[in-house]
């Protein structure tokens, strides 16, 4: 199982160290990729008020980061999700901004 260990526990400022089973070590830098392509496919989404489009991102990305040890992830693509059922574009421009930065910031280690 993964342990995580984080040096923050929300998405604010600094670095995050995130520890995964070695074993997922091929697999996280596409994962990571794929979470920085999402953040920009939700934010032309939310520019253009396609609220539909910005959820179901959010919820693909809510399932793959849990799977992958990213609880963090999760818990803002979870509120993206809420945000978007409710048209709350403030919210999903605000949970995106912190999103992108953590993504900057984290740092991955295998154990």
């Amino acid at each position: 199982m993964n342990e995580i260990v984080h040096t923050s526990s929300d998405l604010g400022s600094g670095p995050v160290v995130v520890h995964v089973d070695a074993s997922f070590e091929p697999l996280v830098p596409k994962f990571m990729t794929n979470r920085k392509k999402e953040v920009t496919t939700m934010t032309e989404a939310v520019a253009q008020g396609d609220f539909e489009t910005v959820r179901k991102v959010a919820h693909g990305m809510k399932g793959v980061s849990g799977s992958y040890g990213f609880p963090e992830m999760t818990t803002v693509a979870a509120r993206l999700e809420q945000a978007a059922k409710t048209a709350d574009a403030g919210s999903i421009r605000n949970d995106l901004a912190a999103l992108a930065s953590y993504l900057d910031r984290v740092e991955v280690v295998y154990d």
